[in-house]
């Protein structure tokens, strides 16, 4: 809604502008005679150029039309006694058909570079939307990259059986495995032996 009020603004206040100002010169008692050139031209051509230039720089909008009329209301309500002169509500119509052929006017004539200009204009959005999102991928690459860096150095840690002191740990570790198990055979060989010896001791013993 915004940008359309921006749109018609400045075409709006020329239009109000020539209907309600207009008027007033030939209010002067020599140029009475002469009111029907305000109604019957300049308000015809202010309708037409504008329309035609206002499609030349925003295509074919026949909202635009309407303005003329609506600003002829103030217009035959101030100065042309209202609703009650028919010529009025022919007037209405007039403009309003004034402002359609404006629109097609400028259309034709300045259609076709109007429509390079926005092709060209919308190849640069979208240039420049390619290359915002080429940007980010790269953005998202460089993220993972800086996020995968510290998970394969922990791992990489994690992994490594060769480091010198992870070395002496495991060789280490692995003789005093060894040793506790040559321990445990030599307690349970001993155990046993002195079990032979003690049944060998008491068979004697029940022979004498």
């Amino acid at each position: 809604m915004n940008g359309m009020i921006k749109k018609y603004l400045p075409f709006a206040l020329i239009i109000f502008g020539v209907y309600l100002l207009v008027p007033l010169i030939f209010l002067i008692p020599g140029l009475n005679n002469f009111s029907a050139v305000a109604y019957y031209f300049i308000f015809l051509v202010t309708q037409v150029a504008c329309s035609a230039f206002y499609c030349s720089k925003h295509g074919l909008d026949f909202l635009f039309a309407l303005i003329a009329p609506i600003a002829f209301l103030f217009t035959m309500m101030i100065y042309a006694g209202g609703f009650t002169n028919f010529t009025n509500i022919i007037l209405l119509v007039v403009y309003l058909i004034a402002g359609i052929f404006g629109l097609f006017l400028g259309d034709l004539a300045f259609g076709d570079e109007r429509r390079k200009r926005e092709k060209k204009e919308k190849q640069a959005a979208e240039e420049l939307l390619l290359q915002a999102k080429r940007r980010d991928e790269r953005e998202r690459e460089k993220n993972t990259e800086a996020n995968r860096a510290p998970q394969r150095s922990r791992s990489d840690r994690s992994r490594r059986p060769q480091g010198s002191g992870s070395n002496r740990y495991a060789k280490a570790e692995s003789a005093a495995q060894t040793n506790d198990a040559e321990d445990d055979f030599y307690d349970r060989y001993s155990s046993d032996m002195d079990k032979d010896l003690d049944e060998r001791v008491s068979r004697l013993l029940d022979e004498d």
